[in-house]
């Protein structure tokens, strides 16, 4: 019996994707599981698997392009693997029943196969070799043999890094010769499009505030609460993030999302941390921040940085998210502005932390200062909700007291 091959909605805000590459063709035998083709979807590239086992049929051939949610791709014939197998079963019987036996020693019909084929079947095909889509891409791009590259990934997974390792930098008399015209990759593509339409549809708001980070940089020294060794060191931008979730939760407006001409108030407060990867900007998400402790969020936050550099993060981890953290301070960077992520209504851009003259009781004394930069939604956050965030923001950071 045929069965569809559907794109699937990989994405709770998903309405079409793009096939990047095929891994089979028709006439194909695959197994349910195997890898059918690679999908690009606004967040990620996705690996989509086969739902059944049996002979590919009719594939469409659409790459590059938007393909609607559901929309039927290509077909798998199931009668012809279970024809196949029964076949296989027949020949098995055949084969190991005493009289076939006796006719195969007395007949011998086979005969050593050439060295050249042996050779040919030692060789692993590409498809079968553990690479993310996007180490298969770099690799198609570099021309690089999947084969010769080793895998840091998890179960010697191929990633993006080991192709471009084994690439070695380009020779400069290469770069030195003429300019490069380097084609976008998914995730910069991707990242490109949603923020060009931020920029576009929201009117951004600014506000700026230097915050002493003092007392949190005491409490990360001494934190409070009961250790562990297997708890995960905190960082400065989990502990930003820890507590910027509990002044989300004073602030609903700043946790909030445009639909339309409304705006939708969320509950829980999800938490997207801006993270860099070899030049592509990821921004996995702390899902109900507000509920978990400083290490449940170190906890987590490791395990999706994990993620991001193996280029393991799937759709999930970075779906949802209701606000967003973007630290730039650890690169030196004094102060910026951060495009809002959509449809959120905010985005918090924090620089570094550095020694600076200020006013206390009538005298000038150094303290470590960070520039904290809210970029919000004006369409829904007006100057003085912002400014009122802030301010609760400076009290949680300069007085952190029961950070555990």
């Amino acid at each position: 019996m045929p069965i569809e091959v559907i794109l699937p909605k990989v994405d709770m805000d998903m309405d079409d994707g793009i096939i990047t590459e095929w891994k089979v063709a028709p006439g194909d035998r695959v197994r349910q599981g195997q890898i059918l083709f690679d999908i690009e979807t606004n967040k990620s590239v996705m690996e989509v698997e086969s739902p059944a086992s049996g002979v590919i049929r009719d594939l469409a051939p659409i790459t590059g392009e938007p393909v609607a949610v559901g929309t039927v791709v290509g077909w798998i014939d199931a009668d012809a693997e279970a024809g196949a197998s029964s076949a296989a079963a027949a020949e098995r019987t055949r084969t190991t029943s005493p009289s076939a036996a006796k006719a195969d020693i007395d007949h011998p019909t086979s005969s050593p196969e050439p060295a050249a084929s042996v050779e040919a079947a030692s060789v692993a095909p590409s498809d079968s070799i553990r690479a993310t889509p996007l180490a298969r891409r770099a690799a198609r791009m570099l021309d690089v043999n999947l084969a010769d590259v080793a895998g840091s990934g998890p179960a010697g997974r191929i990633v993006e890094k080991d192709v471009a390792a084994h690439a070695g930098p380009a020779p400069k008399s290469a770069v030195a010769s003429a300019d490069r015209l380097v084609p976008f990759n998914p995730v910069r593509r991707i990242v490109a499009q949603r923020l060009a339409e931020s920029a576009r549809s929201a009117p951004h708001f600014f506000v700026s505030a230097h915050i002493e980070m003092s007392g949190l940089q005491a409490a990360l020294r001494h934190p409070g609460g009961q250790q562990s060794p297997d708890r995960a060191r905190p960082s400065m931008t989990v502990a930003l993030a820890y507590l910027a979730s509990r002044v989300l939760a004073l602030h609903p407006l700043l946790n909030a999302s445009i639909e339309g001409e409304a705006v939708r108030l969320h509950p829980g407060v999800n938490i997207g941390v801006a993270i860099d990867d070899q030049g592509d900007l990821f921004v996995p998400v702390l899902r109900d921040a507000s509920t978990h402790t400083l290490y449940d969020l170190a906890r987590e936050f490791a395990r999706l940085r994990a993620a991001v550099r193996a280029r393991q993060i799937v759709p999930d981890d970075m779906r949802g998210g209701t606000f967003t953290i973007s630290n730039l301070g650890m690169y030196g960077v004094d102060a910026f502005t951060a495009i809002i992520n959509p449809p959120e209504s905010a985005i918090l851009a924090i620089g570094r932390t550095t020694d600076t003259p200020v006013g206390r009781d009538g005298r000038v004394v150094l303290r470590p200062m960070a520039t904290f930069t809210l970029s919000s939604d004006h369409r829904i956050v007006d100057g003085v909700t912002a400014a009122r965030f802030i301010a609760d923001l400076r009290e949680a950071i300069e007085h952190p007291e029961g950070l555990s």
